[in-house]
């Protein structure tokens, strides 16, 4: 976060338990090299920023309702908002492959694995369809 230029954030909430969030920013691609991992193929980004969905939980029980969908496209929009970014990516664990199936629905696609495979690296350009479906 301290990294990221930009940061957002969107809750779900059911009265006043959270059930579910976003966390979406805009930071320079540099950002996404370092001496944890290198993320993705900086000479793959033609602009100086990037967009990343980082986080996204929806608590059990409350998950199939939408509730991700919509926190999805709020993220989404907010991204898009930024002329300077044309591509966005997400990071999801190894393992997870309801969160894998959603993004690709979503528009998204498998670009590579890091870290061993425990981390597949998603990616969407703002210019591909059907990235905000």
């Amino acid at each position: 976060m301290k990294n990221a230029t930009y940061n957002h954030i969107v809750v779900a909430k059911d009265d006043d338990q959270i059930v579910g969030y976003a966390y979406s920013n805009i930071s320079p691609k540099e950002a996404y090299s370092n001496e944890f991992a290198t993320f993705f193929n900086l000479s793959s980004v033609s602009r100086k920023n990037v967009g990343c969905l980082s986080q996204f939980y929806i608590k059990e029980g409350y998950r199939q309702y939408g509730i991700g969908s919509i926190l999805f496209n709020m993220s989404m929009k907010w991204l898009k908002q930024f002329d300077d970014v044309e591509d966005f990516f997400i990071f999801v664990s190894n393992g997870n492959q309801n969160a894998l199936e959603f993004y690709k629905r979503k528009g998204f696609s498998i670009s590579h694995d890091i870290l061993d495979g425990f981390i597949t690296v998603l990616r969407n350009n703002k210019q591909s369809e059907n990235i905000y479906s």
